[in-house]
């Protein structure tokens, strides 16, 4: 599954956001030019056109405490409708794009379990590691400098 931004309508290809709009012009570039090596950009917008028809756009306002407010913040960062859309994502249990690993003690690192998203201290320094969740059973490698990697 490809990096999709549904607020713009893009997606990820080749490192470059484009719109649906951009990826049927390029096809059609390539196709006038007779190369027919196009199917992996056509996958992309059969994704992307899909992702879109399956949304649904809100657009509400909201008041809630200081405190709320910052635990929001704690999942998204600094943008309202990122922080808004993750802590969405997290409800419904559908995975979402995860920053660094949150720190637990100013020496212990913690990730989060990518099936049920606890919070798990890592408990020793020595790396890779095999991490495994208590409350799922999830078990992955844990690599220096990079993310859970599943078994």
């Amino acid at each position: 599954m490809s990096e999709i931004c549904l607020n713009d309508g893009t997606i990820n290809y080749n490192g470059e956001w484009l719109t649906a709009d951009d990826l049927t012009k390029r096809i059609k570039e390539k196709m006038d030019s007779g190369d027919m090596k196009f199917a992996d950009m056509a996958a992309i917008l059969e994704e992307l056109n899909k992702a879109i028809e399956d949304s649904h756009k809100l657009e509400i306002k909201i008041a809630i405490s200081k405190e709320d407010y910052d635990k929001l913040k704690s999942l998204g960062g600094e943008d309202d409708r990122e922080c808004v859309r993750k802590a969405i994502m997290a409800y419904t249990g559908k995975e979402i794009e995860r920053g660094p690993a949150p720190m637990v003690d100013a020496d212990k690192m913690a990730i989060k379990c990518p099936k049920c998203k606890l919070t798990i201290e890592v408990p020793s320094e020595e790396r890779p590691s095999i991490i495994e969740c208590p409350e799922c059973g999830t078990s992955g490698r844990f690599k220096p400098k990079t993310r859970w990697e599943k078994q």
